[in-house]
Parts: C-alpha cells; structure tokens; sequence
C-alpha cells in the first residue's frame, strides 16, 4: 500500500497545479487520473479549446514553477476588452489600470502541457508521484485516514484527499457532498476565425438575441469564437456549410471591431450548466475546479476559479503538521472559497440570464450600467481587479 500526505484525483489544471504547489511545501503527493490529459496537437495546429487565463492565474502558475514551460507561440495576450449590447460598449484597457495586459489566451492543451512538465521534476525527486492511469474502483473515507483501491488492485492510503475530478466528480459523490445544477439549456460553439482585419489583442463580446457572443485573440491574430445559443439554434449553426455559418455569425456579431469574420475552422459544441456544490469540504476531503463548480463561459473566469481554488488550498495548507487534524485548515479553505466563487459565479448567472427578460429590456439594463461605467476609470477598476484575480 502506498502511503501519502495527500491525494489528488485528477490532473488537469486545477488537480496538476494544486499537486505541484503542494510539493513545493515538502508533502508527499499521489497526482491520480484515468488518463494524462490532453496535449498539445502533434500537427501543430491550435486546439479550439481555449481560455483566459488572468495575471493572478498566472502569477500562480510562475509561483509554481510551471509558467516557464507554456509556449509562448501558442498562446496570446490581450490588452484591451470590450463587452457591447445593443448600441452601447464598455471597455477596458489594461495601461488604464497600471497593467501590462489584462490577460492571455491559452491552448487548455499548453496548460496541461507546461504543468505536466513542472510535475515531472518533482516526480524525479520523489515529491510527486503520478498516478496515471489510476482508474478508481473504491473510496473508504475515514476521519484520520482515506484510501483509495485503484482498478488493478494498488491501493492508495493518505491524510488529506483533494477532488479536481471535474464536473462528474467521483470523489464528490463518494464524500455524500450534495451539488445543484442548471441547465442553460444552450450549447457553446467554439472554432477558431479569420477577419479583413487581425486581432492584435482584444477580447471582444457582444450579448446577442440568441446568447453572448465572443472572439478572442489567438497567435496568429486571427479570433476564438465562443458563442452561446440554445440547443436547438446550435443544431442549426453546426448543420451549416461554412459560408451560411459565417453569414449568420457575421449578422449576430453586427460590428466587430476586426471587420468582417471571413473563414472558419472545425466547429465544435460544448453543453452549457452551471454546478454548484453545496459544500467544498467533508472530514479529510476537499473539493477543487469543477469539482466544486462550473459557470457559464461569459465571463471567462471557469478556469481562473480552478486554479485560484489550488492556490488557496495550498495557501491554507502551509505549515500543517500531518500529525494534527487537518479540519481547520480545511474549514478555511472552504469559507475563503465558497464565499468568493459564488459572489463571481451568482453574478454570471445572474448576467446569463437576465435574457429570460427579452432583448431590449436587457439591453436598456446594460446599456444604463454601461453609460455609468465609461465615465469612470475608479469605477471600472474594481471589476478590473476581480476579473484579473489581483
């Protein structure tokens, strides 16, 4: 039996970079998973799965040791972002707020990539130890000590267990920890575009009658598209040839500052729900990223909250002697948490839908906040704090 300070299930950004932060401290860490996540394409091409990464993310990610392994061709700062509805825009600018850019644009596949190899240097010095793969077959969850029996018949025994399983999360279920979710009832599709003119570096969002829609910069200054619609506008949109698809793009978007969208990559589409757990702490297990919650994809923040989870969680954990009930500690983290990322995911939510009301009275709602926003760059700057995770 293999005996840890703490278990990890799930390595993808949130699982991978609480693992590494935590080896930073001295504990002994199992890192489990089912399979090694994604990588970045062998062809060379952009993975359409893409996502904001803030500058607290990414201060995060260099505390960690990871930050030096992103590729840095494959990845894309933005400097300016500008939210439209209706005729009326709000926008930020990052020298505006004392910062070199509000934000990047990564591959999910350049993060799991550079934390992968951050991993594996503690993993050479016996920090680390990957499971993977490491299929769960059982979970014995005790007060002073959890074990895990994997698949193949290993068993994993630790202090501390930490779920970063995702939105399914075994580790979740296991623990009894009850969750809500809502069905947006709306799919995003995402697939990388071209336009007349390139996108140096703006994130760009419109609310549109169907669902937000937005581009993202990309390397080669071409866009990300994110649109939200519902199930069945969705099923329509993928049915399209590409020169349909991009003539009703080119009509939701209205004006982009880039011109006109003029070519489109494989289109893909993603069902959209909003998960909350109701608690992110039983006895000796912790719930991190999408575990704890998922939110809609408007605001950007789904992966700013996994990894903001890992850095509070480690935070919480530092100086703990594994002699000692680890509960307060725990409690902490859970309080810090559950506070902070249901304040950001409710106002997503609540931005999400307020569609229920019908276009224009969304559209006056916004517009009034935004006409009060853009006469004042203090009023501007708490959001600008939030959404950059200072």
């Amino acid at each position: 039996m293999a005996e840890f300070d703490i278990s990890i299930i799930g390595a993808g950004p949130a699982g991978a970079s609480a693992a590494l932060g935590l080896a930073n401290l001295g504990f002994s860490v199992a890192l489990l998973d089912r399979k090694r996540p994604g990588s970045i394409p062998t062809d060379g091409k952009m993975d359409p799965r893409v996502v904001a990464i803030s500058p607290g993310s990414m201060a995060w990610l260099e505390q960690i040791g990871a930050a030096q392994h992103l590729q840095q061709d494959r990845m894309a700062p933005f400097y300016r972002m500008r939210v439209c509805s209706g005729q009326q825009s709000l926008e930020f600018v990052a020298e505006e707020h004392g910062l070199d850019q509000l934000g990047w644009i990564i591959e999910i596949a350049n993060l799991n990539d550079a934390l992968w190899q951050a991993a594996g240097h503690h993993h050479q010095q016996g920090k680390l130890e990957r499971i993977i793969p490491g299929e769960i077959d059982q979970f014995r969850l005790r007060s002073d000590r959890n074990r895990l029996t994997l698949s193949d018949g290993r068993s994993v025994r630790s202090h501390i267990l930490i779920g970063a399983d995702g939105a399914r999360s075994q580790v979740r279920d296991a623990a009894g920890i009850e969750w809500t979710v809502d069905d947006y009832n709306q799919r995003a599709i995402v697939t990388p575009l071209a336009s007349n003119r390139p996108n140096t570096g703006m994130a760009w969002q419109r609310f549109t009658g169907h669902g937000p829609l937005a581009l993202l910069p990309l390397p080669d200054q071409g866009s990300s598209l994110v649109w939200s619609v519902p199930f069945d506008r969705a099923d329509e949109l993928l049915a399209m040839d590409d020169d349909e698809f991009l003539a009703a793009l080119n009509q939701a978007a209205i004006d982009p500052p880039f011109g006109e969208l003029t070519s489109v990559g494989a289109r893909h589409a993603l069902p959209l729900a909003r998960r909350q757990s109701r608690q992110l702490v039983f006895d000796r297990v912790a719930l991190i990223g999408d575990a704890a919650r998922s939110v809609h994809p408007l605001a950007g923040q789904g992966m700013n909250l996994g990894l903001a989870d890992a850095a509070e969680l480690v935070h919480c954990l530092d100086g703990w002697d594994t002699a000692i009930d680890p509960e307060t500690r725990l409690a902490r983290f859970a309080r810090r948490r559950l506070s902070d990322s249901s304040l950001i995911a409710g106002g997503i939510h609540l931005i999400n839908e307020s569609q229920m009301f019908g276009a224009l009275p969304r559209q006056l709602g916004m517009g009034a906040a935004f006409k009060l926003l853009s006469r004042s760059r203090l009023a501007r700057e708490p959001f600008v704090r939030r959404a950059c995770g200072i």
